[in-house]
């Protein structure tokens, strides 16, 4: 009985690796690669018509607002409010010093659709001001949905001895207003 039971069990290992051979050999392996580039996802599929927002320049406002420069291109502030009309959208820049020309373009607005993937909704070529060490911007977006998830990226540059651009995305928000 013994042999039997040796013998036994050792079929009964066999067979359990072929039967893991064969689950093992059947299974697909799937090799993904990730496409690369400098534009937002989704940025090149617009959904609808992506609307065109006038900016109008702000040449003066209160620094004690948190921005501090530290180079010779100050930071670039973008603030966002609404209420049941719209968003509105303020972006401030500067210089240390003054600069020849100053200025904040390329605005674009995207809205978080499905999958996560940003669809771009409106744009503004913004505005710029001479002879200033500061400036800022305000755009109305009347089309905002609320409690949607949205962010704002643009381009601010100023001339003081050389011209300097720098990039700004504000992160996602989710844009909520209060009402009563």
């Amino acid at each position: 009985m013994s042999t039997l039971k040796k013998v036994t069990k050792a079929g009964i290992l066999i067979i359990g690796a072929l039967i893991m051979s064969i689950l093992l050999a059947s299974t697909y392996v799937i090799i993904s690669k990730a496409a690369e580039s400098s534009e937002p996802p989704g940025s090149t599929e617009e959904v609808g018509p992506v609307e065109v927002l006038k900016a109008t320049v702000v040449e003066s406002f209160d620094w004690s607002q948190g921005i501090s420069p530290y180079t010779m291109l100050a930071d670039c502030k973008i603030s966002v409010s609404g209420d049941q009309e719209a968003m509105y959208i303020d972006i401030t820049t500067g210089v240390v010093g003054k600069a020849s020309v100053l200025g904040v373009k390329d605005v674009k607005i995207y809205k978080k659709g499905w999958f996560g993937i940003w669809d771009l909704v409106a744009t503004s070529s913004g505005g710029e001001s001479y002879d200033r060490s500061t400036m800022g911007i305000t755009i109305t977006y009347a089309n905002a949905v609320k409690d949607a998830t949205y962010k704002i990226t643009c381009i601010h540059y100023g001339n003081v001895n050389g011209y300097t651009e720098g990039e700004n995305d504000s992160g996602a928000f989710v844009y909520s207003f209060y009402s009563d």
